[in-house]
Parts: structure tokens; sequence; C-alpha cells
């Protein structure tokens, strides 16, 4: 059933639409969005471009961990299946990690802004970008359905949280925790690479540009919270690997570097 659905679609193909489907699945790729994420945040909105990354971030850990459950196979290969941009169809199949990066992205950007407009394109950008997964023959239909859902549930879910958390720093941390265990199944290469961006940008954050220094965390549970049956050291105990382990030195331009954009952001 599947199969002809992929087929029927493709049936359509022609050079002109191969060029347009492939510049929109371009759309959803992980070096777009967090090229675009990092002007956000470093020239516009700190805590726009924050939010965003959290969720997309969050988005992957929990899109290759299902596919590391399931295991499912692309369509690559079979009868009459024609398979364009192959080279972005690494790992598993279900779900499409493209639609679902593109839905918490675009997703995320459409909830904290808050605008028609937006919420207008964030809807297109995900129809077709899933729909662009579909023509190049690397996915099945439920393979884009499920990720476009799973996008915008953890946009949705982000922005609770994000919003809930004064400490922005437990958050993530805490995130980060609830994806170690999946170490124990989850050994593919893009899972990995999802945990170290991750980790990237918890550090990136929360190292001082004039120190080189991760900031102090302040992991305190002031009211009751189900995060909290994590026990404090475990949260204490990153922090102080974190603090021994990651520094840099950072230069004169450096620095310089981050004044400007620092400026160039509240100029804006």
């Amino acid at each position: 059933m599947e199969l002809e659905i992929l087929r029927h679609i493709q049936s359509i193909a022609n050079p002109f639409f191969d060029f347009i489907f492939q510049l929109i699945t371009i759309c959803g790729e992980q070096v777009v969005l967090i090229s675009i994420i990092s002007i956000i945040y470093w020239t516009l909105d700190k805590k726009f471009g924050e939010y965003i990354a959290y969720a997309v971030l969050t988005s992957v850990l929990l899109n290759n961990t299902i596919k590391d459950i399931f295991k499912m196979k692309r369509p690559i290969g079979e009868e009459g299946i024609r398979t364009l941009r192959e080279q972005t169809a690494t790992g598993y199949s279900f779900p499409s990690g493209h639609t679902q990066s593109a839905s918490s992205f675009y997703g995320a950007m459409a909830i904290y802004l808050k605008k028609r407009v937006m919420y207008i394109i964030a809807t297109v950008m995900i129809i077709l970008v899933g729909f662009s997964r579909l023509y190049l023959g690397v996915h099945y239909p439920k393979d884009v359905i499920v990720g476009g859902i799973l996008g915008v549930l953890t946009s949705l879910v982000c922005y609770k949280l994000y919003n809930r958390f004064e400490n922005k720093m437990l958050l993530y941390v805490i995130t980060f925790v609830i994806f170690i265990p999946a170490l124990t199944f989850a050994h593919s290469a893009d899972f990995i690479k999802g945990m170290g961006t991750y980790l990237g940008f918890i550090i990136g954050i929360y190292i001082s540009s004039e120190t080189g220094k991760i900031i102090e965390v302040d992991f305190d549970f002031v009211t009751f919270n189900p995060f909290a049956t994590i026990p404090v050291s475990v949260y204490r105990q990153i922090e102080i690997q974190l603090k021994e382990n990651v520094w840099f030195v950072p230069t004169e331009y450096g620095k310089g570097l981050n004044y400007i954009y620092l400026w160039w952001r509240y100029e804006l």
C-alpha cells in the first residue's frame, strides 16, 4: 500500500520537480536549521534562539531513539522506487528525521511568535518537507506522518517546560540525563551525534566568554517537581565534571567579537 503511494507520487517526477524538492528537503536538514538558530540566537533574540535550539535538539534525540527501537528499513532499492539525495537518508526510516526536525523547528517558531502568518508558514513548510521525503523516495508515508506529529508535540512540550523552569540549565541537564539510558540500545551514529550536539548546546550556552569556564549552576528544586526524583547529586556531579574538564582560553579578539554580536542583537 505505502509503496503504491510512493510510486504514484513519483509518477509526476521531472527535472524541475527534482530540483525543487531537493531544495525543499534541505530546509529540514540539521545543518541549515542549526545555522538559522545560531543567527537568531546571536543577532535577534537569545531567548528565542535558545528555546528553538532546545526544542529541535530534544526532537532529534527523540527521533533517533525511536529509530533505534523500531529499526525499520527505508524504501530505497524497492522495485519502482527512484531515490534522490540518498546521502541524506542516514539511519533507519521510522520516523522521518527531516520531517520531525522541520516540524519541531518551524513549529517552535510559530508557537513562540504566536503570529497567524507564522502558523501558516510553519504548516506549509512542514507539509512540503514531508512531501519532499516521499518524492525523493527515502521514506514511507507513515514515517513522514509520525515524524510531523512528534515534531510539533515536542515543540509544544518543550515550550511548556521552557516557560515553567526558571533554571534553564537544570531543564537542559534533566533532558540530557533522560536520554542517557537509551545508550544501552541506541548505538547508531545519528543518536551518538545527537547526544554530542545536545551536550555542545549546553556547554556553549553556559561557558563564559570572559573566563572560558562553565558558569555557576544552581540545581535547586524550590517546589516539588517530578524531575526531582533524580537525586540532585547526579546533576551536581555533571556540573563538577564540566567545570573541571571543559574550558577554553578566550582571546581579546574573541571577546570583542562577542560584544559585537551582543550590540548587533540589541541594536536590531
